[in-house]
This record gives structure tokens, sequence and C-alpha cells, in this order.
């Protein structure tokens, strides 16, 4: 059956209002300032047919970006990362083992990255950034490991210095194979990069407004 504009099918107010409320935020993706979703929702005959529709989303300004020196001050990423991406849905992943993950991988992990895939879940910041939902070990040989990526084929990892993870720096090596250090941690390099226009793997110059693409329903 062919989708067809909201206008082109005289939908009731009734009708648009039930399929946008539906959109926010279980039945829709964000995208910006945007809910965008596909529903059902009957013409004014009575007949049901599919439609996309797109609602507003409530976003609240985001902070300032990070100064250098607030690498050493007292901040809580995980707490700016929520606040950036406009997150205020309960956390997706609250009950992960994280014993069983460390121990299967022989290393505990950072704690700000235990926390972001509890409260996220699986999915990608913006519709580009994947976060893993367990390191991955590919390069595990040449001391990272691999806890996000994005679609161009860019591989965020931690060098995994030292005994206390929550001081592995991140590192991303690009598509063309070249390491890139950087002195941040993992929510603050993803605060970073969503909000500094001249960070070099920045995304803050495609969107004003950020946003976590959840891939999962809520069951």
């Amino acid at each position: 059956m062919p989708c067809a504009s909201l206008s082109a099918m005289e939908l009731t107010q009734a009708a648009v209002n039930e399929l946008l409320a539906r959109l926010e935020p279980a039945g829709g993706h964000a995208y910006g300032d945007q809910w965008v979703g596909a529903g059902t929702a009957r013409d004014g005959e009575g007949i049901e047919r599919p439609v996309l529709a797109v609602a507003h989303r409530e976003v609240p300004e985001p902070p300032a970006p990070a100064l250098d020196g607030d690498a050493d001050a007292d901040i809580d990423w995980m707490q700016r990362l929520t606040h950036i991406t406009g997150w205020n849905e309960p956390a997706r992943r609250p009950d992960v083992d994280w014993t069983k993950t460390e121990s299967r991988l022989g290393t505990p992990l950072p704690g700000d990255y235990k926390r972001m895939v509890e409260t996220f879940g699986e999915g990608s910041f913006d519709g580009y950034l994947d976060l893993n939902q367990e390191p991955w070990t590919h390069y595990r040989d040449e001391g990272l490991l691999i806890w996000a990526g994005t679609e161009h084929e860019d591989l965020y990892c931690w060098r995994t210095d030292g005994d206390d993870p929550d001081r592995w720096p991140v590192v991303v090596r690009s598509f063309d194979g070249e390491d890139v250090p950087f002195a941040y941690r993992t929510a603050e390099f993803v605060c970073r990069i969503l909000t500094e226009p001249h960070h070099r793997f920045t995304m803050a110059r495609y969107f004003d407004t950020h946003w976590f693409m959840n891939y999962r329903e809520r069951g």
C-alpha cells in the first residue's frame, strides 16, 4: 500500500495527535530536534493508511564546549553527555553483568564506559557513532580495546596501559590505519566531539542538537 502525506489523507486532527503522541519517545527515532516515525492512521473515510509523521523534540540548551583545563576538573562527563543528547529516559541496560564480561575479557573496564552502556543501551550517537555493548578485541595484541566505531570505519579505542582502566586514554584508529591519541577518557571524548566544531573527529559541524538513537525498542 503506498504511503500518503498527512494532508492528502485528510486525517482528523485527533488521528494526527494520536499518531504523533506515539512517536515520543517510544515509537519514533530522535533526529536533531525532531521525532521521526512511521505508523498508521485513519483518513476521513475511516480507511487505515501508513503514514510518516514528524513531531517536535524538546532538547535542552547544550552546555558550553569543554575547555582544555576541564580535563583535570571534577566534572561528571556522563551527566554532561545525557544533557547534551537530551536523554531523559530510564537506563536501557541497568542490569549488565559486568563481572562476567570483565572476567571473560580478563580485565576491568572504564567506569564511565559501563555507565554509558547501562544508560543508553545499544545504538549510536547522532545515528553515526556506534556504541559497542562489549569492547571488541581485534587489536588487543597492539594494546587496544575498541569501544565504539563510525560508519566511516574509524575505530574508537582505549590504550590499555596500566592497571587502572579509568585512566586509559582514548585512541582513534582512523580508516587509513593512523592511530590518533587523546588525553581524554571515554565520556569526555564523546562530549567533546559532539560539541567542539574544530575537533579532528567532530560531529558538531553537522547538527546543532544531538541525540542517541537506540536500536532496540523497550520491551
